[in-house]
């Protein structure tokens, strides 16, 4: 398996930079292509306000569309840049109207989608959930270094999303110099599903990824429990389902995927629900 369709969700903050040169990346070793979304929040909500006039409203117009302009083409040459330093494919469409539905259609057929993780757990922190709920895309939140080929950490708990990020995260396992298969034992939750480590050890066996080598942990907080062991084995990525119960009850009460969205540093994270 391998990777040819990796899709970067870009903030217009500083974090695009980092995200940017993870992608492109993996397109000089994958041999994928990569397509940069801006998703800059809109710099026209709250132009028009009561009592504003029309020549008011035209000015402020003109200003937003230059700044538009400007950091569309400060996305563009930061990407020219890095592609031509990494020899990768790199390419901006424009901005839409709205950053969501032009992202979707191209998610669904995606590889991989990246955000930076600073991004996903702020200004576009509902277009990431949006992307994992509704389009099912296999979703990378960069944090730290790029990707490596170092060990990679797999939090599974026998559920369907974890079996979908496994199989997204595939091309990164078969190049990883191990896979660590973490499962915790007070979670209660999956206890009727635990003892399914042993078939994923031998799925991604198939699959030809080596050194793999299942870790029992423990602890009532879930996501402290596998950030904890995934950074003791100095794991670069972290392959886990997002939002096994309802988003509703991860929002008001907390969850796994939030808590490992929220944590602060490495490894990265690639989601799939």
């Amino acid at each position: 398996m391998t990777l040819k369709s990796i899709i970067v969700v870009a903030s217009g903050e500083d974090s695009d930079t980092d995200v940017i040169a993870s992608a492109a990346k993996l397109s000089a070793r994958f041999g994928a292509q990569v397509s940069v979304v801006p998703a800059f929040p809109d710099p026209a909500a709250g132009l028009v306000s009561y009592g504003a006039g029309l020549q008011d409203i035209g000015d402020a117009a003109e200003r937003i569309l230059a700044s538009e302009r400007v950091a569309q083409e400060r996305l563009e040459s930061l990407a020219r840049d890095i592609a031509a330093k990494e020899k990768a494919s790199v390419s901006v469409e424009k901005r839409a109207l709205l950053p969501a539905l032009a992202l979707a259609p191209a998610a669904i057929l995606a590889d991989l989608v990246l955000f930076s993780g600073d991004a996903a757990k702020a200004s576009l922190a509902g277009l990431f959930a949006e992307t994992l709920l509704s389009t099912r895309a296999p979703v990378l939140l960069t944090k730290g270094a790029p990707l490596a080929g170092g060990p990679i950490a797999i939090a599974w708990d026998g559920s369907a999303q974890a079996a979908r990020a496994v199989r997204a995260a595939l091309p990164l396992l078969q190049k990883a110099s191990g896979a660590l298969i973490l499962r915790n034992v007070d979670d209660e939750t999956k206890e009727a599903e635990a003892s399914s480590s042993e078939q994923l050890r031998a799925f991604l066996a198939r699959h030809e990824v080596n050194n793999i080598a299942p870790m029992e942990v423990r602890g009532a907080r879930v996501a402290d429990s596998l950030l904890s062991a995934a950074r003791a084995e100095k794991c670069e990525l972290l392959v886990a389902g997002a939002y096994g119960r309802p988003r509703l009850f991860e929002m008001v009460l907390g969850g796994t995927t939030r808590t490992l969205v929220q944590a602060p540093g490495g490894p990265s994270l690639l989601f799939s629900h």
